[in-house]
């Protein structure tokens, strides 16, 4: 059942929008073009200028960054008969880099940034194992551990009708960064919608589970390098409690959530309950 939560939890990065239970047929999304973000044209301006700044010290830096055409975050419903009501509208990666800065987006709404829809994924493979990324060589959370994900992106996630699909987003972005292909997978769910306060916009939380065994998975070839490095952890109730806890302000804002609903789905409500209390007992996050 879907449920609508307000995070409880003061030390957290991340704000649960919805966290439930969500198949493909469970999303309804209404795209609408025109919510865009519409600026003044000196603001316009200077935001087109540190784009350009950006790009330049992504290149010394031998960083990965580019635009794309996203969809942008609008609103979410959770609704009585369990399905999850998106609307979305348009922006861009580049909206994005350059709104989300602190000297832009003080004092502003989330809806008066960039606000772009990214996806995230806890993926299983048959004998228990899941995935995680280290982050190198990219612009936010460099260093931290982080689910597989990426931004939902306009004109490649859709469906045969064109219209926007996050489950096609997270099984691209699966197949670019692991090499896993759809075949593999056996199932896939939504587990919610979480908004990630530090480098503002919103995230939908999957779980990709495979029936192929770790080995399999470590032979498949990635489509990009992106991620360097591919980590696993054996999954029981007491290891990924002690990895939360262990690495609490050491993974990404939205992957920290999508591990945290996958271990009460896995593992019950009272396991998210009592890890959920130890992680905010520990020091806050800077």
């Amino acid at each position: 059942m879907g449920i609508s939560q307000q995070a409880e939890y003061s030390m957290f990065e991340f704000e649960i929008l919805v966290r439930g239970l969500y198949r493909q047929p469970d999303l309804r999304i209404a795209y609408q073009p025109d919510q865009r973000l519409l600026l003044p044209g000196e603001q316009q301006a200077r935001l087109d200028l540190r784009w350009q700044e950006q790009l330049q010290q992504a290149r010394q830096q031998q960083r990965l960054l580019f635009d794309a055409p996203l969809y942008r975050f609008i609103d979410v419903q959770a609704q009585p008969d369990n399905t999850l009501a998106l609307t979305l509208g348009e922006t861009s990666y580049k909206e994005y880099v350059t709104t989300r800065e602190a000297t832009f987006a003080h004092g502003r709404s989330r809806h008066e940034l960039g606000n772009p829809l990214a996806v995230c994924s806890v993926i299983e493979s048959s004998d228990g194992f899941i995935l995680l990324d280290q982050r190198q060589g990219v612009d936010v959370y460099a260093g931290r551990y982080h689910v597989i994900g990426g931004f939902f992106e306009r004109g490649l996630d859709t469906t045969a009708q064109q219209q926007p699909d996050p489950f096609a987003a997270m099984q691209r972005e699966i197949r670019e960064e692991t090499g896993i292909q759809a075949s593999d997978i056996q199932e896939q769910v939504c587990l919610g919608l979480v908004y990630d306060l530090a480098t503002p916009h919103a995230e939908l939380c999957f779980l990709t589970r495979l029936h192929i065994p770790l080995a399999e998975v470590l032979q498949r070839k990635a489509e990009d390098s992106e991620i360097k490095a591919l980590q696993t952890l054996h999954v029981s109730a007491t290891s990924l409690r002690h990895f939360l806890l262990q690495n609490h302000g050491n993974i990404s804002a939205t992957g920290e959530p999508n591990l945290l609903f996958y271990g009460a789905l896995k593992f019950g409500e009272s396991w998210l309950e009592s890890t959920s209390s130890a992680m905010n007992e520990l020091p806050c996050i800077k």
